[in-house]
């Protein structure tokens, strides 16, 4: 069985086994294009993050996601589903209790708020073009009206709110604290900086110091991304 999927609260999760599992685990969490269904996957569909995936289950992981309710930018009903998800892999999967997180573009604000519920429950975090502020965020997609209102809606219904009440729900928010004592890796593909998040990077890496790894890469050498993954989840599996 090469995967298998299951739904929790009307959403599809789906987890990938490798063919010689190591007892490490990784949960997915894609950018706002992911999906879960009954049979398939943005994941299995899209050859880079299908490279991704079978690399990872080459080196033993089992792969877990879910459809994290689609867009979800971080919201509460995401991060309630994705600790279920969790608690519900470990009672049924043979593996190590401690998880690696692997997070994609605007799923790193849903990896960030898991990261302080769960501490040293995750083993190691990488974080690929990831978006760190969902404030930051609000204040580059103002600058093209056109899809504003679009991308305001589509946070909107994320987080539940009325449309009228959302963006200063946003500004009033605080953005997540990142936790510590958690290896956490950045992968920047050059050209795919959000211009709005470079200033938190530099904090990230000034608040973090030795616990962040910051890789930049080449557009034309995405095909190095999985060894990257694979080298930094290796390097945090000394200890059980």
């Amino acid at each position: 069985m090469e995967q298998r999927t299951f739904q929790i609260d009307d959403q599809w999760n789906i987890i990938y086994y490798p063919e010689r599992p190591s007892g490490f685990s990784v949960m997915v969490i894609g950018d706002r294009s992911h999906f879960v269904e009954k049979d398939s996957s943005f994941w299995l569909q899209h050859p880079g993050r299908l490279q991704i995936l079978e690399h990872l289950k080459e080196d033993g992981y089992t792969l877990f996601s879910s459809n994290f309710h689609g867009a979800n930018w971080g919201s509460p009903k995401a991060l309630d589903l994705s600790l279920n998800l969790y608690i519900l892999f470990l009672k049924k999967e043979i593996v190590n209790q401690r998880v690696h997180i692997l997070a994609e573009g605007t799923g790193a604000l849903l990896a960030l708020k898991l990261m302080n519920e769960l501490g040293n429950k995750i083993r190691s975090v990488v974080l690929i073009d990831p978006v760190f502020s969902l404030k930051a965020q609000l204040e580059k997609e103002k600058e093209n009206k056109f899809f504003f209102k679009k991308w305001l809606s589509e946070v909107a219904a994320a987080y539940e709110l009325d449309l009228a009440e959302c963006e200063q729900h946003i500004l009033d928010t605080e953005d997540s604290v990142i936790a510590e004592n958690i290896p956490m890796k950045v992968i920047q593909v050059f050209g795919s900086l959000r211009k709005e998040q470079a200033s938190l990077y530099r904090q990230i890496q000034l608040a973090r110091k030795a616990d962040l790894q910051l890789t930049y890469i080449l557009p034309e050498k995405r095909y190095k991304i999985p060894y990257q993954i694979q080298k930094f989840f290796n390097e945090n599996e000394e200890t059980l």
